[in-house]
C-alpha cells in the first residue's frame, strides 16, 4: 500500500509541473504587452491630453517596476518568474515529501 501512495504522490507532481510551464508561457506572453501599454498611456496623456486611469503606469511607478523585463526568454521571464514558480515549487516539494514519508 505504501508503494502505491508513493507512486500516486510522484505522479501527482506531473500536474503542477504542467501547469507551471503553462502559467510560465502565459506570463511570458503577457509581459510582451507591458511596453505597449505604457506607450499607449503616454500617448493619450501627451498627445491627446486624455487622462485615463493609467493603471499600468501608476502601478509601475509606485512599485518601481520596469516596463521591460530584466531578463528575456520564456525560461527566465516566464517559468522562473518568482510570481509564477514559488507556489508550484512548494506544491511539488510537498508532494515529493509525501512520496518519501511513510504514512500510517
Amino acid at each position: 500500500m505504501q508503494e502505491k501512495q508513493s507512486l500516486i504522490a510522484l505522479l501527482g507532481c506531473a500536474i503542477p509541473a504542467f501547469f507551471w510551464v503553462l502559467e510560465g508561457q502565459w506570463k511570458h506572453f503577457q509581459r510582451g504587452f507591458y511596453p505597449r501599454a505604457a506607450e499607449l498611456e503616454r500617448i493619450l496623456v501627451t498627445e491627446y491630453n486624455l487622462r485615463g486611469p493609467a493603471i499600468f503606469g501608476d502601478w509601475s511607478r509606485v512599485f518601481k517596476r520596469a516596463n521591460k523585463p530584466k531578463r528575456n526568454g520564456l525560461l527566465w521571464d516566464g517559468i522562473l518568474n518568482p510570481s509564477v514558480f514559488i507556489s508550484y515549487v512548494l506544491e511539488i516539494g510537498f508532494l515529493l515529501i509525501l512520496s518519501i514519508v511513510k504514512l500510517r
